[in-house]
């Protein structure tokens, strides 16, 4: 049962992918070696994880990795928002990550998903001439297929209150 395991590091990011609730975890719980991505099943109410393994910190401030939001995009295809807790000059990873659960009626509980690299947020996310956001968290994917990230300002408490809404456009590749 994931109750007797987790102990914080709950829901960062909720998405639809056919009768599927999918969530990204931010962080793996107790000792688990990889965080979550769970998949609840609206019809049967049971759940099935996904095992995600994260960036290592790459900060010289060290720090923690984690997930901040996941996006349907078709079919199995979701793209996962993976970013450091640094902000500034020492921010290292904000980066956008596809994966695939191809079918997850026959989905294995506990299979470990490969990743795929997207893109590397730091670039983008300094065009305005400022810092580089420590907390990238909201990512949304438009009909045309753009793709859209926001930060959370915590409401100014330690960050300087400013929120940025970029169109990152189509950057997923054609099949």
């Amino acid at each position: 049962e994931p109750e007797s395991v987790q102990l914080r590091f709950g829901f960062e990011g909720v998405t639809m992918c056919d009768e599927y609730v999918v969530v990204a975890f931010q962080r793996a719980w107790s000792d688990e070696e990889y965080v979550r991505i769970g998949m609840y099943n609206t019809e049967t109410m049971e759940w099935k994880f996904g095992m995600y393994a994260l960036d290592e910190p790459e900060s010289p401030n060290g720090g923690w990795v984690g997930l901040s939001d996941i996006s349907h995009v078709k079919d199995g295809m979701f793209l996962v928002l993976e970013r450091d807790n640094q902000g500034g000059p020492d921010a290292r990873i904000k980066k956008i990550y596809g994966i695939e659960i191809e079918d997850m009626e026959d989905f294995v509980d506990g299979t470990v998903i490969e990743k795929m690299f997207i893109l590397d947020l730091k670039e983008k996310l300094l065009e305005p001439n400022g810092l580089v956001y420590e907390k990238v968290e909201g990512m949304a994917i438009t009909e045309k297929g753009e793709v859209w990230i926001v930060n959370d300002n915590d409401g100014v408490d330690d960050n300087n209150g400013e929120t940025q809404l970029l169109n990152l456009g189509k950057i997923l590749k054609k099949k």
